[in-house]
Order: C-alpha cells, then structure tokens, then sequence
C-alpha cells in the first residue's frame, strides 16, 4: 500500500501552508502537512521522519535562512526534495549558484510554474528551475495566422468554470502551448500539446472531404485525468482537463465547449481558417532573381517528343487500406449517452453533480487569490 506523502512547511508567517494546501488541491493529492515556525524544528522533522517534500520560506527566524536551509537538507538528506518560495522583498541569490542547487526556487506570486514545481518533487522527476522554464514565444511564424491571445484567454476562464475543468490549454497545430490556466502542471503540457497538434493540423484536409467549416471534439479517457480537445478552426485547439475518469463531463463540454469555440472563432476572425500562401517554387525565385550574366552554355542533350497532355501515364490507384474509417472515426460512441445528452434534465443533474468544493478541493478564486492561477 502507498504511503501518503509527507510535507513539511516552514513559515513564521503560515502564509505558505494555505499556499501549498491549495496547489495540492488543485493537483488532486493526498499529503500529510506538517507546519514548522523554523529551520530547526525542520531539521529535527527530516531527523525523526521521512519527509517526501521541504517547501520553506526564503526568511526565517534564527541563524539559518531558507536557503541556508535547503542546501543543509541536501546533504542531511539528498532524498528530500526542497523548493524555496521568496517574497518579492527578498534579497536575490545569484542566478549562476542558484542553477548548481538541487532545489527549486520561486518567487511569489508563484503562479503555474509552482504547480509545475510541486508535481516535479512529488513525483520525483529531475529539478528543472524557474529560469529554465522557457515559455513558447507568443510570436507565432508566418504558417500560423497570429490571433488576439488577449481576447482568447478572457473566454478560456469562464469555459473552465462552467465545465468544471481542473485545466485548460489553448495551443496551436505545431504543439505549441500559448495559453494554459488551472492545474496544467499535472500534465507534460508541452508533450500533450505535441502530440494532438498534427490530428488538428489535418483539419483543412478533413474540410476537403465533409466540406465547409468543421469542428471536432476529441475525448481521451484516461486512470488519472480525462481530456476533451476541441478544434478552434484550422490552426489551433483547446485542451480541457478533468480529474479521473469524468465521463458526465462531456454533455457540458458539447454544449458549453462548442459555444465557447465559437466565441473564439468569431475572435480570431479571418485567421481562424486562412490558409497559409505556398511557399514560393525555385522557379519563382529564379524568376524574380535579376540576372547579372547570361548563363554559360551547356552542352547539348537528347531531344525527346514532347508529351501530349491526353499522354501522361495514369495515377498509381490507391491502395485499399489508404482510407481507414475505423482510424478516422476511431472514438467508440455511447448511443445512449448521446441520446442523452441535450437532455435538459440531464444536463441539470450535471450541473448539480458539480457540486461544492469539499475540504480537499479548491475553487478558481482561491487559486487566484493564493496566486497559484493568473487574473
């Protein structure tokens, strides 16, 4: 049977502790908490027991501060995993020590990247430090019309409220994430976002064939988070998460998801399904090129009759297997859930399934006001 980890906090203040109970919420975790009032008593705690996770305030009480601490914990114990979260008036350590440490270090507000950083330890993932955290540019190249990000992420909130989403994740169809808020740290963001850019990429394709505008919702059924993908025109998508496998969600995502994508594409206006110009053919370049010296001749080659256009040799056939329905419309469906779906008394029952926060669980304005999600 697994152990429940074991969390140690050191603040005088016990600022950090509402901190920490929040960002466990938000990752949907077991822990057993431990409030110290100094680095002491902390080294005392990782004495007497095993401690799966230190995070300790950058001033402290006493001889020691908090990054004195975390550079003593690691060698009393390099098992225990230390993130040092510092007020915006505390004194900066150099960048340069500071990447040698084993530790993680934040500055508040600390926003996703702590959640990030706190699945790492708890997990026991390598330490990849704030300054490493290289976020995608928001510069989207020439092959991706460049949208109102601003505008997009104003509609992203109210979406994840009104599904009930731990997470959303607004990216693009070359896997890179441009908006993500909620608890996106539980998940590898930059791999998933990787990973379903390209079925997106091909909707212009799919276009050609059910012709029109399409929108497509993918469901990915999972032991530990759910996602529901949703296409925001040709060139980006949206990621929702839900904890555990949360079948009920996909009436609200259908209703409240697809009217949400349509908001944003009506925002992105145009760009949402522009097609990209070709790029140019070396035969345009060489065309537009000026030319400085007539070439120098070549030597003669074989004239061949010229081909007659009703000439040409026939297109290879297709082979049988190129076209997989079963590939395209791979997602199993429940008929009866889709009856069920616009059903206006199942949709209220899914409403008040939502429910209340319990005591394990945090709402979108804790998590803003504990500064573990933006505005």
């Amino acid at each position: 049977m697994t152990s429940i980890p074991r969390l140690v906090v050191v603040d005088p203040q016990h600022e950090i502790a509402r901190i920490v109970r929040g960002a466990v919420a938000l990752l949907a975790r077991q822990v057993v908490l431990v409030d110290v009032p100094d680095a002491a008593e902390a080294l005392e705690e990782i004495d007497r027991v095993q401690v799966d996770l230190l995070v300790t305030a950058a001033t402290l009480p006493g001889e020691m501060n908090g990054l004195e601490l975390a550079d003593a914990v690691s060698h009393m114990s390099l098992a225990t995993p230390v993130i040092v979260l510092a007020t915006q008036d505390d004194p900066r350590p150099d960048p340069d020590w500071l990447r040698q440490q084993p530790f993680q270090y934040f500055v508040r507000p600390v926003a996703e990247p702590f959640l990030r950083g706190m699945r790492i330890a708890l997990d026991g993932l390598p330490v990849v430090h704030a300054d490493e955290a290289q976020a995608v540019s928001q510069e989207l190249t020439d092959d991706v019309p460049r949208v109102d990000l601003k505008a997009l992420r104003a509609l992203m909130l109210p979406l994840m409220r009104d599904v009930g989403a731990m997470g959303v994740i607004l990216a693009d169809r070359l896997g890179r994430v441009l908006i993500d808020e909620g608890a996106t740290g539980y998940l590898d963001r930059e791999r998933l976002a990787a990973l379903l850019g390209p079925s997106f990429g091909r909707m212009g394709q799919v276009a050609e064939l059910v012709g029109g505008r399409p929108w497509a919702m993918q469901y990915i059924d999972g032991e530990r988070i759910d996602l529901y993908a949703l296409s925001l025109g040709l060139h980006y998508f949206l990621c929702l998460m839900f904890e555990g496998s949360n079948r009920a969600a996909m009436g609200a995502v259908a209703v409240y998801g697809r009217r949400a994508a349509e908001r944003m594409i009506e925002v992105m206006g145009e760009a949402a399904f522009a097609v990209p110009e070709p790029a140019p053919t070396a035969l345009e370049l060489e065309t537009e090129r000026p030319r400085e010296a007539a070439p120098a001749p070549v030597a003669p080659v074989e004239q061949h009759a010229p081909v007659e256009a009703n000439d040409e040799p026939p297109l290879d056939p297709l082979p049988d297997d190129a076209f997989d329905p079963d590939a395209l419309f791979s997602q199993p469906v429940d008929e009866a859930l889709a009856d069920s779906m616009f059903d206006p008394d199942t949709l209220g029952e899914l409403a008040e399934s939502f429910g209340e926060d319990g005591s394990g669980r945090v709402d979108l304005d804790a998590a803003r006001d504990l500064g573990l999600i933006g505005d």
